[in-house]
Order: C-alpha cells, then structure tokens, then sequence
C-alpha cells in the first residue's frame, strides 16, 4: 500500500525506526499478496495472511520464482517475524537495511507481474 510506504518514510525522517519496520513489512506484504495472485493464476488466497503461509503455499504448488521465495524466507526469518516481538526494537540503520531488503526482493516480485494498463485517473500531465 502506498500509504504505509508514506508512513514509513515519515518514521524515518522523524528517527522512530521501529515504527518504520512495521510498516516497510507492511509493504512488503501488500505486493507479495499480488504477487501470489499473480504466480498463482488467480486461486482464492490463504485464511491467514502471512508471508509464512504464502510461501509455503506456493512452494506446495510449485510456483512462484524460487530466487524470490528464498528471499522472502530469508526476510521473514531474520527480519519481519522477530521484529513482531513485543521486545523488539530497531535501530535506524536496521530500518534502513529492512527498506533496502524489502525494496529489492519487492522489485522482483514486480517484475513479474504485468504491468498494468494506464488510466486516466493514473496518467501524468
């Protein structure tokens, strides 16, 4: 969502890091729920909308390009699922690292996925 990209901008101009984990993850999790409707041809999504359960559910069917899913496991073991504990709290350069990782593992995932066609509403003057 391009609202928790926005906000996770602001955590980071203003310094409160943790915050900004929360929502770069969140972004994180937005493109990965269109990449699986993408690479999964459009079946009815996982109950619980986590990157565990997406992942598992495409390496079940098979799908899904494997650099991609070894990424988001990665993310998600090291990154995303321990910043969840209550405990935990990020520095601004472990921000900083989550917003280059997620930008990059994003970036594959959206280059598989058409593009979608311009509208009026999304076109440039």
């Amino acid at each position: 969502r391009s609202s928790d990209l926005l906000e996770a901008a602001k955590c980071l101009a203003y310094e409160v890091p943790t915050a900004a984990g929360f929502h770069i993850f969140r972004v994180l999790e937005a493109v990965l729920r269109r990449y699986y409707e993408h690479v999964d041809g459009g079946s009815t999504p996982p109950d619980v909308r986590n990157i565990g359960v997406y992942l598992n559910t495409l390496k079940q069917a098979g799908k899904g390009d494997p650099v991609v899913l070894a990424a988001l496991k990665q993310i998600a073991d090291l990154h995303r699922n321990p910043l969840i504990h209550p405990d935990a709290v990020l520095t601004m350069d472990e921000a900083i690292a989550a917003l280059g990782i997620v930008r990059s593992v994003t970036t594959a995932m959206l280059r598989d996925m058409p593009i979608p066609p311009q509208t009026t509403a999304t076109a440039v003057a």
